[in-house]
């Protein structure tokens, strides 16, 4: 009897993956259930977890590999200041020098467990845009209200990392600036003496 051929697609843009996705790899990532590769398989792949079982063991080694090495890729991304989402636009706060102590204190506390945080961070980063001027916008007061926090776990994961690569280039960029300016200061401790 011969065997129905399906077709897989593995997702190679992290514009396919939501939030809630990726926590739920984290999740799976970590168990030892048999099932755990089904189960990514067909999360990440959008196929029926009963068609997995059907395929070949070399193929499904295949594809978590494929999975993984797409995970574990790095791609730098632009900050993505403005977004369409859920039908509405959002941004990016668009002056972090005026977060307020609400919107600092959650991203405090969410950060204690960033994984499983991710879309409540994301909430208080991209708000609903407010006004818009040309390229200046504004967005809504922060309101941390819970059925508009867990809708963005269904934001695509590349705004996400684009937001991480954001606050990963300020720090390096701020430790580099940082320790040029300690050069400076003991040049001229050094000058002085």
């Amino acid at each position: 009897m011969a065997r129905e051929q399906i077709q897989v697609i593995v997702p190679t843009d992290w514009k396919d993956i939501t939030i809630a996705e990726y926590q739920r790899y984290l999740q799976l990532a970590k168990t030892r259930r048999k099932t755990k590769d089904d189960e990514i398989i067909a999360m990440f792949c959008k196929v029926d977890k009963e068609l997995i079982k059907s395929v070949k063991l070399k193929d499904k080694k295949v594809l978590v590999e494929k999975i993984n090495k797409f995970v574990n890729s790095k791609n730098e991304r632009e900050l993505e200041k403005k977004i369409k989402f859920k039908g509405k636009q959002y941004g990016f706060l668009p002056n972090l020098s005026k977060i307020t102590t609400g919107e600092f204190v959650d991203i405090e506390e969410y950060g204690k467990d960033i994984n499983s945080n991710l879309h409540r961070i994301m909430s208080v980063l991209y708000r609903e845009v407010d006004k818009e001027v040309g390229k200046y916008y504004s967005v809504k007061p922060y309101d941390p209200d819970e059925l508009e926090i867990d809708k963005f776990k269904d934001l695509p994961m590349s705004t996400t990392l684009s937001a991480i690569d954001f606050f990963f280039r300020l720090g390096k960029n701020l430790l580099q600036d940082l320790n040029n300016y300690s050069r400076v200061v003991m040049k001229n401790k050094e000058i002085k003496h």
